[in-house]
């Protein structure tokens, strides 16, 4: 039977885009098949995919009686899947359990960084449940505490530009969404991937000097786009080094902005 492929980002505007594509007969229906699900990832929306299938009604309800009764034999087998992994994890548990006792009797615990570190296992075990939830082709690299304190998180993945969005913004987001938790006030976490970060500080880099060339050769005033924080350091750390320049922030934080301006310019 006749198969086609819609993209929508939501129930109803999948049920609106079959409406107006399909024509049925009398004894026909269709079927939908989840080829990817949408998903929202802070400011991102990506749009599920679906493949809708023309059947006759008669074939449908045998069908229906098949996946019920496969259904079901998957029903059971994850059972026994889940009632496994939960007596291999209690195992597991308890063998740490029993290994750390023997260790503290013995006075054997080790006073490595990485193997004594908690704020890493409870930072994988976010990122974990987060990208699980967020249904993307990503996975956790390593993570590590840096010399200044900082946590830094390296994720990679055909979806990582969902993740990082237009210029880093959805991946600034993630950061200041991390910090403002319970669990990581305390904590300074940067996520990267693929070296990212830096060549997003080059291009900032390239800019300034770009924008503050164009301020001493016209003597006329620039005004950035809106960035965060600790991309305005980065611009204004770069216009310093140039004579005759300065930088002015501008507005509230999200919109907050720089001016590029000559220094004998009157305000």
């Amino acid at each position: 039977m006749e198969k086609i492929i819609l993209k929508a980002q939501n129930e109803e505007e999948l049920k609106n885009m079959i409406s107006r594509s399909l024509t049925l007969k009398e004894d026909e229906t269709y079927q939908v098949k989840v080829l990817k699900y949408p998903k929202k990832i802070l400011f991102v929306n990506i749009k599920g995919e679906y493949e809708i299938e023309i059947v006759k009604k008669s074939e449908l309800k045998t069908n229906k009686t098949e996946t019920e009764t496969q259904e079901l034999k998957i029903q059971n087998k994850n059972k026994d899947v889940k009632k496994d992994i939960k007596n291999y994890s209690l195992q597991k548990e308890n063998n740490k359990n029993s290994n750390n006792k023997k260790n503290y009797r013995n006075g054997n615990f080790e006073n490595d960084e990485n193997h004594s570190d908690m704020n890493i296992d409870k930072i994988r075990g976010f990122f974990k449940e987060f990208i699980v939830s967020i249904r993307l082709d990503i996975k956790i690299v390593n993570i590590k505490k840096e010399n200044n304190g900082k946590y830094l998180v390296i994720l990679d993945g055909k979806d990582m530009r969902f993740l990082i969005g237009e210029k880093g913004s959805a991946l600034n987001s993630l950061e200041y969404l991390i910090s403002t938790t319970k669990k990581f006030k305390h904590l300074k976490i940067s996520v990267d991937s693929n070296n990212y970060k830096e060549k997003r500080e080059h291009s900032l880099r390239d800019l300034a000097r770009k924008k503050g060339k164009a301020v001493l050769l016209t003597g006329n005033a620039i005004k950035l786009n809106p960035m965060a924080s600790h991309e305005r350091r980065i611009i204004h750390e770069e216009i310093s080094f140039m004579k005759g320049l300065k930088t002015e922030s501008v507005g509230e934080d999200p919109k907050r902005y720089l001016i590029i301006k000559k220094l004998d310019e009157k305000n």
